[in-house]
């Protein structure tokens, strides 16, 4: 049973009530969601799926993923290389990542600041080309915490509640901070901006979707004894990490004020904090393909990383990090993408059942993770994972250039690799859209 239904039963009470609802939960059928779904004094109401077409332009989205976002300064060398992107070059659009108070600059309340997007937005057009946003809630970087003041949430959102209430420092502090994801007043001030730029350019053709956040994983400090500023993630629970997760994604395809045509992405690595499983990724799956929405993925590995060696066509019995793997030049393994792949026991092969566009990262291709590799990976390594094995329809990776540190060789870098492999792709990528 999935976890927040198994909270929606537990909050109900009398036996006789659970009873019956653990008999309509293990129905083949899914019910209907009630209208409003309660955990304590939390509330969402819950929405039904988006019933328009989606927009779908699948391809190769080179990514502007800076650590703090977009910005005025790096403005001009981006638009740069969107100016330099030719015609029929495979390049579908571009993506870029924003913070959430780069955007949302209110001292008393939400005040919207949509001027570097429209730039953005405006640079793509003018090469026949589409726009793909990430918002970031979280900042990783030595000496960051609530304590020290550093902040990623709106001003007013600070001012109303407290620093301590609507952040979390990453674990072990200070190295990081990130929204309070788990909180609804947290929650209802994202969604607040994720529909006010629904309504600015979700109808707007060149915008192709939206990303909800970083990645799932979100190794937060919860030590304490109550919330402080020193220990703000005190108040940390899984059940209002996933019951915020669900209302996030009710909240973007709301039918009146949502994204009606544009995608929605879930970026997804590791799940929260100490709640990756097989199950649990599935009930997360569930909740994508019944909102019309796109599995993204924040890591991405060549293939002698990926457990088993490819190829291999039998269920996976032993989990990701344990002993007892079969491949010798095993390194990782993510549950998101071996439940996606159905490599689980009593998961479901998600290949072509939901949209799918991961994310190649600079650390995958010679940032500290991969960077005394010999050889260092490179985009086309990692394609043969993404594109092959994962059926992607879109795949994002991080533009290895010089605003961005130009990382490991000629073979990792944009105009010397990235650029070359991409024109050289053709309609590679999955044109199959299980939607529409």
């Amino acid at each position: 049973m999935a976890l927040r239904d198994r909270l929606l039963c537990v909050s109900m009470g009398a036996l006789a009530t659970l009873l019956s609802c653990n008999l309509a939960l293990a129905a083949t059928k899914r019910p209907n969601p009630p209208p409003q779904v309660c955990i304590g004094a939390t509330c969402t109401t819950t929405q039904p799926p988006t019933t328009g077409s989606l927009k779908f332009h699948p391809g190769f989205y080179p990514f502007f993923n800076y650590a703090g976002g977009i910005s005025a300064g790096k403005m001009p060398g981006d638009l740069k290389l969107i100016q330099s992107l030719q015609a029929n070059d495979n390049v579908a659009g571009i993506a870029i990542s924003v913070m959430w108070r780069t955007i949302d600059k209110g001292t008393t309340g939400p005040s919207y600041d949509w001027s570097l997007i429209d730039q953005y937005l405006a640079a793509v057009k003018s090469v026949n080309k589409r726009l793909w946003i990430r918002v970031q809630d979280a900042v990783i970087t030595s000496g960051a915490s609530v304590a020290a003041g550093r902040t990623v949430v709106p001003d007013w959102l600070s001012k109303k509640y407290g620093p301590e209430q609507v952040m979390v420092n990453y674990a072990p502090p200070p190295r990081g901070i990130a929204a309070k994801r788990y909180n609804s007043v947290v929650t209802n001030a994202y969604i607040a901006l994720f529909q006010a730029m629904a309504a600015r350019y979700d109808s707007d053709p060149n915008f192709e979707g939206v990303t909800m956040f970083e990645e799932t994983a979100y190794q937060i400090d919860t030590s304490g004894t109550a919330v402080t500023p020193a220990t703000p993630g005190q108040d940390y629970s899984a059940a209002g990490m996933f019951s915020n997760l669900y209302a996030l994604m009710d909240g973007l395809r709301d039918p009146q004020n949502g994204f009606k045509t544009s995608n929605v992405q879930l970026s997804a690595n590791y799940l929260f904090k100490n709640s990756d499983s097989a199950a649990n990724w599935q009930d997360v799956y569930t909740h994508l393909q019944s909102h019309k929405m796109m599995l993204g993925g924040a890591d991405s590995w060549i293939e002698s990383w990926t457990y088993p060696n490819l190829p291999y066509s039998g269920p996976q019995t032993t989990g990701p990090g344990t002993t007892g793997h079969t491949n010798p030049d095993y390194k990782r393994a993510i549950y998101s993408d071996e439940v996606y792949r159905g490599w689980w026991p009593g998961t479901t092969d998600w290949r072509g059942k939901i949209l799918f566009g991961p994310d190649v990262e600079i650390t995958d291709i010679g940032g500290y993770v991969t960077k005394n590799m010999k050889p260092i990976p490179t985009l086309e390594d990692i394609w043969k994972v993404r594109g092959g094995l994962d059926k992607a329809q879109y795949f994002f990776f991080d533009i290895n250039f010089l605003q961005s540190g130009n990382y490991g060789t000629a073979a990792q870098q944009w105009s010397t690799a990235q650029y070359p492999f991409i024109k050289a792709q053709g309609q590679s990528v999955n044109q199959v859209n299980p939607y529409n």
